[in-house]
């Protein structure tokens, strides 16, 4: 049967100021993430030895710098949580991880703590600067012109399962399950056609079908292969193509189905004999 399906999320969030003239959204996503109240994070260290974003499920490694920073670099963009989750900044906006689970109730409740740390974060930050400064956080996918930061969804899934398999089993499934859990959008862009609105705010921003990256041409089905496990055992399958949700329901309906499509996918195949077994009859 298929493993349990172990799961999680990780959402990018957009972030400006009530003035933007001279906005600083790296220095600004910092100052966010470290106004965060007393007691909520702990003193553990950022463990980048297990991170390598650059491996390919396809089986190969693309070139490119590994993510480093100092230790002190380290401590500032990155809070550990004591729900076991983390908050951190991903090049220029902030960023929350939940932690894993096993089902997905607990990821959507855990995703909205997320919700309300930042929101305390953002209250805290607020209160230390002057009403021009004021930061304004956003749970969305596009600032509308033409930047998209991104939500996306992790499953743990068996080694053994070939991930062309995989592949074949997910695309029409993605692709359309937009259809119940897009977060909608008016208007195009990334110079998409125009229209007046559609039902996925990130899919102007997809361009291929299989790929590693993440910010650029970006991948119905993603390559990324980074277990964070046992890599002989297990693949954690990395869904970008989705967008962010405010409704708990959608965002349940979201994970839970993909859940489900992935157990369906990564389970044996029925196997039935092509000759009749000894003294028996076929059926």
């Amino acid at each position: 049967m298929a493993i349990e399906k172990i799961m999680g999320s990780e959402t990018e969030v957009g972030i400006t100021a009530r003035d933007t003239s001279g906005f600083d959204p790296v220095g600004s996503s910092i100052f966010l993430i470290n106004a965060l109240p007393t007691g909520q994070p702990l003193k553990a260290m950022w463990d980048y030895a297990g991170e390598n974003p650059l491996l390919d499920a396809r089986g190969f490694e693309v070139s490119g710098e590994r993510e480093r920073p100092s230790q002190q670099d380290n401590r500032a963009i990155n809070k550990v949580l004591e729900n076991g989750g983390r908050l951190y900044v991903d090049g220029a906006h902030p960023e929350y991880s939940t932690p894993e689970t096993t089902n997905a109730r607990d990821l959507v409740i855990f995703e909205k703590a997320g919700e309300r740390l930042l929101d305390q974060c953002r209250e805290a930050a607020n209160s230390k600067l002057p009403p021009p400064q004021q930061l304004v956080v956003y749970k969305n996918n596009t600032d509308g012109k033409g930047n998209s930061y991104g939500y996306h969804e992790n499953y743990l899934v068996a080694r053994r399962v070939p991930f062309e398999k995989l592949v074949e089993g997910l695309t029409p499934f993605l692709v359309s399950r937009i259809i119940f859990c897009g977060a909608g959008k008016v208007g195009a862009e990334n110079g998409t056609e125009p229209c007046d609105y559609q039902i996925s705010q990130r899919a102007d921003f997809f361009e291929t079908w299989i790929g590693l990256d993440t910010m650029a041409k970006r991948p119905i089905i993603n390559t990324r292969d980074e277990p964070h496990a046992d890599e002989e055992k297990y693949r954690r399958l990395h869904v970008i193509v989705g967008d962010s949700n405010m409704s708990e329901v959608t965002t349940y309906l979201k994970v839970g189905t993909t859940a489900i499509v992935l157990a369906m996918v990564d389970g044996p195949s029925r196997r039935f004999p092509t000759t009749p077994p000894a003294g028996g009859r076929s059926a």
